[in-house]
């Protein structure tokens, strides 16, 4: 009876500490690391840039899955990362401009970091994952920090850029190392919590927000002197045949061009370089605290970035591949090593896939789909929708541009069809120079892209972001 008594006590001792764990208990699953990149385009070494030196992104695409044609959702910083943190359309959400909280229009969504948290994940973020620290969501996050960063150099070209100056891309060559730049300092911060929580064991999801390379392009000396100059040449870009007019706008439409063409790439791969320094500080510390196998990791623009074609666009907030396409970068537990996905997915996509690959049910809501069966089967058709909003000045109004992307097209509406209509044959136009709108060999597929973007949403009701000069310009009329 003394021997039964001991082990009821014994069984009951073991039990008890299990009845009282909560129900988001730490999950048995891999870690997350998002890495959410600002302006970021596709000139990278392993998207097959020849010129640009990204010896970490390319490391980290050995280690998994390059989508090759992955897509933005809108193509503007808040909008974009409204999207993949909530998993909700722009068209859903009505997000469109840089100052609207995610959650403010969506109250009741659950964030994709704090789905994580939920379930007994720390979760942490550093640097611009929501679009700044006042759009920022406190439900998400055990940790949060996004501050001005202590390099003089860095302070000052962003202080220039936003405090009355005109507006176009300028560069400026930093004397310190970059350990001090917000992008140094938030790449050790996410550094040190790796460190940390693989002393404790705690399951974490951890956001690495990269400001670079946003305007203004800075950088340390050592990143411009691995692109020496004159060593790089700006494209002689194809002429453009029938494109709208209402296409050919951007953020910073309005503006003056760059003293340089090729002084901007420059400086813009030079940025890319620095990210990449500090990707790897992230990337070695997994490695060195053996967690890169138990350890998710997606790795994305918010949208791409025009760099001059087009007849002189720069930045985004338009609906071609420069603008809409990203680099996308998926490795970790489940994920194949060195393959490439040519088939088109959407940033809304992340949500869910990470969600999928740790092992969970997804939330309901979420408008994206997993991509892990392209993981095995990379051929799969898929399509991928952009929508953006350019205003057109002689009218006074916003005007919506809605694009459907397929593997080897994309077909464009403006304002429904009635401001024009766009239609690229990637095979033989992939820079998007020559509408074939016209074209009758393409009529049949036209109207099978014009029915495919006519099942999708219509946008939700909400203020549009217009370029500032263009507004300016409105204000001087009146």
């Amino acid at each position: 009876m003394l021997r039964l008594l001991v082990l009821a006590v014994v069984a009951a001792a073991l039990i008890a500490p299990l009845a009282a764990a909560p129900a988001s208990a730490a999950p048995a699953g891999p870690n997350v690391l998002l890495i959410v990149i600002d302006d970021l385009n596709t000139d990278l070494g392993c998207y097959g840039n020849r010129v640009v030196k990204s010896p970490n992104f390319d490391r980290l695409a050995a280690r998994g899955v390059r989508f090759d044609r992955a897509y933005a959702q809108y193509t503007l910083c808040n909008p974009s990362r409204a999207s993949f943190l909530s998993g909700r359309r722009p068209e859903t959400s009505g997000i469109y401009i840089l100052n609207t909280p995610a959650r403010t229009a969506l109250p009741d969504a659950i964030m994709l970091p704090q789905f994580f948290r939920q379930r007994g994940y720390f979760a942490a973020g550093a640097g611009k994952v929501f679009h700044n620290v006042r759009t920022s969501d406190k439900l998400s996050w055990d940790s949060y920090e996004d501050g001005p960063g202590e390099d003089e150099g860095e302070k000052a070209a962003i202080q220039s850029r936003y405090g009355g100056g005109d507006g176009r891309p300028r560069w400026h060559v930093l004397e310190g190392d970059g350990s001090k730049t917000r992008d140094g300092l938030n790449a050790r911060t996410i550094q040190r919590l790796i460190g940390e929580k693989s002393r404790t064991g705690t399951p974490f999801f951890l956001a690495l927000g990269l400001h670079k390379p946003h305007l203004p392009w800075t950088a340390p000396r050592k990143f411009f002197d691995l692109y020496p100059e004159g060593s790089v040449r700006a494209p002689t870009d194809p002429a453009m045949r029938d494109i709208p007019a209402i296409a050919l706008q951007t953020e910073l439409s309005g503006f003056e061009q760059p003293e340089s063409r090729a002084g901007a790439i420059r400086a813009y791969y030079a940025c890319i370089s620095f990210i990449d320094a500090q990707l790897g500080l992230v990337l070695d510390e997994l490695d060195r605290r053996c967690l890169t196998d138990r350890t998710l990791i997606a790795l994305f623009s918010d949208h791409g970035f025009h760099l001059g074609d087009h007849g002189g666009l720069w930045a985004k907030l338009s609906a071609f591949d420069a603008s809409t396409r990203v680099p996308f970068l998926l490795a970790g537990p489940g994920v194949p090593a060195g393959r490439a996905v040519s088939a088109p997915v959407e940033l809304l996509d992340v949500y869910p896939t990470l969600v999928d690959l740790a092992g969970h049910q997804a939330p309901p809501g979420l408008e994206g789909r997993s991509v892990r069966p392209l993981l095995h089967q990379p051929e799969t058709r898929r399509h991928a929708r952009s929508l953006v909003f350019h205003y057109d000045v002689a009218a006074d109004r916003d005007v919506a541009g809605r694009t459907v992307i397929a593997p080897h097209w994309r077909y464009t509406e403006w304002d429904g069809g009635k401001a024009g209509r766009e239609f690229y044959w990637r095979e033989t136009d992939p820079g998007e120079y020559h509408n074939r709108i016209a074209d009758p060999a393409h009529a049949v597929t036209i109207r099978e892209a014009a029915a495919l973007l006519e099942q999708g949403p219509l946008p939700k009701a909400g203020p549009a972001n217009r370029p500032r000069a263009l507004d300016r310009s409105r204000e001087k009329a009146k």
